[in-house]
């Protein structure tokens, strides 16, 4: 801080200041921040380091902060408010980190507008914000990775614990080891041997960890790896949209990319292997498939390496073509500065507002069904769903992990079908390991639509269809829940063709969207390819044919769905309950609303 001028330091407070201010603005928590927050909660209340009490399954990839988090809880600081802190803290820290790295490349006496072109950037950029206030770990991870590659670049060995640091933080931190050191090798900055050294002391920082997972959890890798990696042209059409989503948001369509490359003869040695790690990340981004998260998270960690290698190799090109210059030069460092700044705030913005917005209401629809069920129920019950996070920790359950992240049979034992067409990049999934578990509630992000490739695969189990029925509760809006029928005990046979559910799908989004014509033909067309016990269908269709105004159809469909599920189509039964209510047959209503009495409940 001795080399900071008042000038630098304002400037830098100030830029610091508007970081905090967009990330408050932003303020929200990611559903998958409560996986960690739930393995912290169990953890300070002794039942050790793990989702489940009892199952011991390493379904975080975020070690050392989860252990930052439950050290500080310690004191008696909530844990929420330390994985904030952290993420805002580590952005301010990114910040000055790249202040001081073009500031050690371009020194000089006067004050250039380059030294403060990543701030400005970050500052202005609601991705890398977003992420600050999430929650998770993905802002701390990448002040790690700046930092560490920071010291790389000047031959300093302090990399090596803080690369080391983000390897805890972060399984990738050893893959930016390891692109580190290809670096070394290829540019050669050390002889092999030293490299090899290198290696060794980064293994023995890193092994204690390694020694713990082996030793409690007994698994080589994190759950999470098994659950999210796969290899396939889907994974790689993943990958490329999501790059390219980048590329038009924050990337400048390329830009941001291509102008350092084409400029690499002009730019500073200790400035190249920031491009380097950030080009071998980038490329792992897009094999690995990208993100089943919305927000550019893999992307965060590159964002400041990509910032300070463009605006460096411009502004070393123009101090070699501008000669003395240097007013032009900062004038137009400037005006650059200033232009991208708009766009990336600007561009992406009502984009970044949905998906939070989206989020809040996932995290805000989980917690409210968590409550509503702990009401219900006094038991310590089992539940499988496909967004574990907020529920999972709101919850006391027993949470079965549709996706595998937490649940060590599902990730290393997946059953996926093919033909079931969904956006969900998540497609490991044991649908029959589920089934033998005997969940007492299954639960859908998205209300009565399987929308996840596991939900819709459940569909095609016998023992589902006919062993669990959605139960319905208006409170602030209406969610269902499937519940199992404690008489069920038939064996669990498996459909071939998953085209009913895709049907059924996008049949409930055509009658979402008011388009009652296309969604009656959907779920006709459904019931057609469908199990003869399948009635969800048959219950949309009776619906459609009301909106429509077509009363007889509609009684006719819905009274059909009764009769198919044994009296557990609930929607049904309390459409026909209502009506006959209208016609004042007492008689006729009170047997729906039996129905409903006996069987819409949670417990």
């Amino acid at each position: 801080m001795s080399e900071l001028k008042p000038a630098h330091i304002f400037v830098l407070a100030a830029l610091a200041a508007l970081l905090i201010v967009h990330a408050v603005l932003l303020s929200f928590t990611q559903d998958d921040a409560f996986i960690s927050y739930r393995y912290v909660k169990n953890f300070i209340h002794g039942d050790g380091l793990v989702f489940n009490p009892g199952e011991r399954v390493e379904g975080y990839t975020n070690f050392f902060f989860i252990i930052l988090m439950a050290f500080f809880s310690g004191f008696g600081i909530s844990y929420v408010t330390v994985s904030k802190v952290l993420g805002i803290a580590s952005g301010a820290a990114i910040i000055l980190i790249s202040f001081m790295w073009l500031k050690n490349t371009f020194g000089g006496r006067k004050l250039k507008a380059v030294l403060f072109a990543v701030p400005v950037l970050l500052a202005a950029n609601s991705a890398f914000t977003y992420w600050c206030i999430s929650g998770l770990e993905t802002v701390f991870f990448t002040a790690l990775v700046f930092w560490g590659i920071y010291l790389a670049s000047r031959k300093n060995m302090l990399c090596l614990p803080i690369l080391a640091a983000s390897t805890l933080t972060r399984p990738e931190g050893g893959l930016v080891f390891a692109f580190v050191l290809v670096y070394y090798l290829a540019t050669r900055a050390y002889h092999w041997r030293t490299v090899l050294k290198t290696a060794i002391a980064f293994a023995l920082l890193t092994a204690p960890q390694f020694a713990f997972r082996l030793y409690y959890y007994g698994d080589v890798l994190p759950n999470p790896f098994f659950a999210k990696t796969g290899w396939s042209a889907e994974y790689f059409l993943s990958g490329a949209a999501y790059v390219w989503l980048f590329l038009e948001q924050y990337g400048f369509y390329g830009l941001l990319f291509l102008a350092p490359l084409a400029l690499i003869r002009f730019l500073n040695r200790q400035l190249r292997p920031a491009l380097f790690v950030a080009l071998a990340y980038s490329l792992y981004i897009l094999i690995i498939g990208g993100d089943v998260l919305h927000g550019h998270r893999f992307f965060v960690p590159v964002m400041p390496l990509l910032y300070i290698s463009f605006f460096a190799a411009i502004f070393s090109a123009m101090e070699k073509f501008m000669g003395a210059g240097e007013n032009a030069r900062n004038a137009i460092m400037i005006v650059l500065v200033l232009a991208s700044a708009a766009a990336t705030f600007f561009v992406p913005l009502n984009w970044i507002k949905t998906i939070r917005s989206v989020e809040i209401g996932l995290v805000d629809s989980m917690k409210l069904q968590a409550d509503i069920i702990r009401r219900a129920r006094t038991d310590r019950y089992t539940i499988a769903l496909s967004t574990i996070g907020a529920f999972g920790y709101y919850s006391d359950a027993i949470v079965i992990d549709m996706l595998g992240l937490t649940d060590r049979t599902i990730a290393r034992n997946p059953k996926p079908v093919w033909g079931i067409k969904s956006t969900w990049k998540e497609r490991n999934y044991n649908i029959s390991y589920v089934m033998e578990r005997e969940p007492d509630l299954v639960l859908f992000s998205t209300g009565l639509k399987p929308s996840a490739p596991a939900e819709k695969a459940l569909f095609l189990s016998s023992k589902f269809r006919r062993g669990y029925y959605p139960v319905f509760h208006i409170e602030t809006y209406m969610w269902t829940i499937f519940k199992r029928k404690d008489d069920f005990d038939g064996p669990d046979r498996y459909f071939s063709d998953p085209k009913f559910i895709n049907l059924y799908a996008e049949a409930l989004n055509l009658n979402r969207d008011k388009k009652f014509d296309l969604a009656y033909e959907y779920a006709r067309q459904a019931t057609e390819a469908a199990p003869p016990d399948f009635y969800l269908s048959v219950v949309l269709m009776g619906e459609t044919q009301l909106e429509k105004g077509n009363l007889d159809r509609g009684l006719e469909l819905l009274n059909r769905a009764v009769e198919m599920s044994d009296g557990c189509a609930l929607t049904a039964v309390e459409k026909l309950g209502r009506y006959h209510d209208m016609i004042n047959d007492s008689t006729g209503a009170e047997y729906y609303y039996d129905l409903i009495r006996k069987n819409n409940r949670l417990d």
